[in-house]
């Protein structure tokens, strides 16, 4: 599951880790300016990669691996004020050795509340759908997700504290609510204009309110990545190691790595080219 916040394309391509939700790109940034352009943007990120397994940040395995993650999400920045975006996402998982196939939708919603040049707070929700055949007896639900992001900067430091939460509205499985905190650390060893080398770690949560029959703190992890940014690719990769807070969910180890690309184009262009 992948998190950059690029000063043109602020839109997220989180998903499943579960999702590093509408904040993935906030993790990659420079020193934040203070005032945001508010030309409306049309932006598209592509990611492809594979992964140790398909995991949920309940804690559990599913497939025997590895697991090739494909991921797209388009939408508008500066949608309807100065650094919102509105988004629509797609992400799958299909295992290589058993051929399972597991997949999410979604659109979403984020604000900044707090914007200033080395501090950044923003809220967002939406709507998601999950279809996941492998877990249990397999899921078909409809979730209302949460993201509360906070970054402070400081030179070629950054600390991004992010809580991402889903409550299920409708599944075959026991309905709750799910909480994922995560805090990294980033330090960026080369920050030039068309090429950026930064590495960043730290510590996550996941506590469950009878999530799919699940409650409590469920895993404690602390995860590693280094990811390279020149023009609109980035190719990154990390591993994480989970410790299991509640019988039956495993200690193990988990890698993975992807290459993303993105798109981006003002708005009044894409429409006067449209209309050509």
């Amino acid at each position: 599951m992948t998190f950059l916040h690029r000063r043109r394309c602020p839109v997220s391509i989180g998903a499943i880790g579960l999702l590093r939700g509408l904040a993935w790109f906030a993790l990659f940034a420079h020193p934040l300016p203070a005032e945001q352009k508010s030309e409306t943007l049309w932006s598209t990120a592509v990611q492809t990669g594979l992964a140790d397994t398909f995991q949920l940040t309940l804690g559990g395995t599913f497939g025997n691996g590895p697991a090739w993650q494909n991921r797209v999400i388009t939408g508008l920045t500066n949608a309807f004020r100065g650094g919102d975006s509105i988004s629509v996402y797609s992400w799958d998982t299909f295992d290589l050795r058993n051929e399972s196939h597991n997949w999410q939708a979604g659109i979403g919603y984020k604000t900044p509340v707090l914007k200033t040049r080395r501090h950044f707070l923003s809220l967002g929700s939406g709507l998601q759908r999950w279809f996941f055949p492998s877990v249990k007896t397999g899921t078909n639900d409809w979730l209302v997700p949460g993201t509360l992001l906070y970054q402070a900067a400081v030179s070629r430091f950054s600390l991004i504290t992010t809580g991402d939460s889903w409550t299920l509205l409708h599944s075959p499985l026991p309905t709750g609510s799910l909480l994922h905190t995560q805090m990294w650390l980033q330090y960026s060893l080369i920050a030039r204009e068309r090429f950026r080398l930064a590495i960043r770690h730290g510590p996550a949560h996941t506590y469950s309110w009878n999530f799919y029959g699940t409650n409590g703190n469920r895993v404690f992890r602390y995860q590693t990545m280094l990811a390279v940014v020149f023009g609109n690719n980035t190719i990154e990769g990390g591993w994480r190691k989970q410790w299991g807070l509640q019988p039956g969910i495993p200690n193990n180890g988990y890698w993975q790595f992807a290459l993303t690309r993105t798109f981006n184009q003002a708005l009044h262009t894409k429409l006067a080219a449209g209309g050509q």
